[in-house]
């Protein structure tokens, strides 16, 4: 291992049982933004940093006593019937080409992880702009050497990491990955980033500024289709904030769109993002093609998953001879344990969409204009959704998404309507240091 590598390792471990409270989430955000997804130490397993900090993370809150977790919050319970399934279904599949017990452990370890890790250190609406704040600034250097990355066709994140060093090139462009598994995974933490940090507008204008402008040139140095048109999914999120009152009508033609669409195409609506291609080289038909292989399929995986996709598409992919490229989220779940995982996948999606909702109706009575740091929210939410129709999680955008998850009960906790639905207890405002925490939270 390179020694600076290491190094910089260490640091964020004594970083995140060494800072504040109030900035705790800190090493996790860099760990995710700055470090490539490869092995730091093997105890059986791989564990990459962010896993490592993530650790570190959750024994500083239970030793505080801030590890937060109710039977009385929907999406908790959610979370751990999503993990309970990933696992258990885990027995009904054979190794083949990989473990699934390990693929499914670390898959749990790095999103409920996270989520676990959100509640324990979001606590409020102050923790959450910290954290934002925190995000504005650690995209900065990320464009940065992203752009580098572009210019000299050199990935220094792996070459300080020892993981991929040559970025892919596709019709004479570079396609920048920085510390992500994919160029386009880079693009999607940067697209599903503008929401979050357009939240900080109001009060810290020039940050927001600063940091929207790295999304934007991380989205362009991505050179992909995919990001792009998440970003665009998240801005008409934001655009639809005028008419946030109306949404359940606004949801019903977007529906009934749909269905009109489908009487006029000769092919199924998901076929129209084949014809999408606004980066060059993109495989928009694949994708869609993979909704339709799936559900002509359904018989083999609904119950439990499949181990072999192969025969659905007459292509396949290098890295395995069992599968097809899974490039949706929804059908990755479904393979993986069939239709009860993709089930309390979507399901914890809908009930936080339904938390910001009953979150904001109280603040939209009072007229507070925080209500639009939960629309933000709802809006990359709505990005990451979108996304999923095109790209899997395979790298660390898995833990940024369960922390952006696991922050909306803090963010909530003090609006009525969700309270008296299962919400948590409002917690001490920013400066209460861990014995407070410690005493309240017994």
């Amino acid at each position: 291992m390179n020694p600076i590598f290491a190094l910089l390792c260490l640091t964020l471990l004594v970083a995140q049982f060494a800072l504040p409270r109030r900035y705790a989430f800190a090493p996790l955000l860099v760990a995710v933004c700055h470090f490539q997804n490869v092995p730091v130490i093997q105890l059986g397993v791989s564990f990459s940093i962010f896993k490592l900090v993530i650790m570190a993370g959750l024994l500083r809150a239970w030793a505080a006593g801030t590890l937060g977790w109710s039977n009385r919050q929907q999406v908790d319970v959610l979370f751990a019937l999503w993990a309970c399934w990933m696992i258990l279904s885990g027995f009904a599949h054979h190794p083949k080409d990989h473990n699934p017990m390990t693929i499914r452990l670390s898959i749990v370890y790095d999103f409920a992880g996270a989520y676990l890790y959100a509640r324990a250190f979001l606590k409020n609406q102050e923790d959450f702009l910290r954290f934002i704040r925190c995000l504005a600034f650690v995209v900065l250097p990320l464009a940065l050497l992203v752009l580098v990355e572009r210019a000299i066709h050199r990935d220094l994140y792996g070459v300080i990491g020892g993981g991929i060093v040559d970025p892919e090139v596709r019709g004479g462009r570079v396609r920048a990955a920085g510390p992500f598994g994919h160029a386009i995974l880079l693009g999607t933490f940067a697209a599903t980033s503008v929401p979050l940090i357009l939240a900080l507008w109001r009060r810290h204008s020039r940050c927001s500024f600063a940091g929207l402008v790295a999304c934007g040139l991380i989205v362009v140095c991505s050179a992909s289709s995919g990001p792009i048109l998440t970003l665009l999914s998240g801005l008409l999120g934001l655009a639809v904030w005028r008419w946030r009152t109306s949404v359940g009508r606004i949801r019903t033609l977007i529906i009934l769109g749909f269905f009109a669409l489908q009487l006029v195409m000769e092919a199924p609506v998901w076929y129209l993002m084949a014809r999408i291609d606004l980066a060059g080289g993109s495989t928009g038909w694949h994708r869609a093609e993979l909704i339709t292989a799936a559900l002509k399929h359904f018989d083999e995986w609904w119950f439990i998953g499949t181990d072999y996709t192969r025969h659905w598409i007459s292509y396949g992919v290098g890295w395995t001879q069992y599968h097809v490229d899974l490039t949706n989220a929804y059908i990755y779940m479904a393979v993986t344990g069939g239709l009860p995982l993709m089930l309390c996948f979507i399901a914890i999606l809908v009930k936080t969409f339904q938390m910001l909702g009953q979150g904001m109706r109280p603040m939209r009575e009072a007229k507070d204009p925080d209500e639009f740091i939960l629309w933000c929210v709802g809006a990359s939410l709505l990005a990451h959704c979108f996304t999923f129709l095109s790209i899997s999680y395979f790298d660390q955008n898995i833990v940024i998404l369960g922390l952006v998850l696991g922050s909306v009960a803090g963010l909530c906790a003090v609006c009525p309507d969700t309270s008296r639905a299962g919400g948590d207890e409002p917690w001490p405002e920013d400066g209460a240091d861990e014995k407070t925490l410690a005493a309240q939270g017994s």
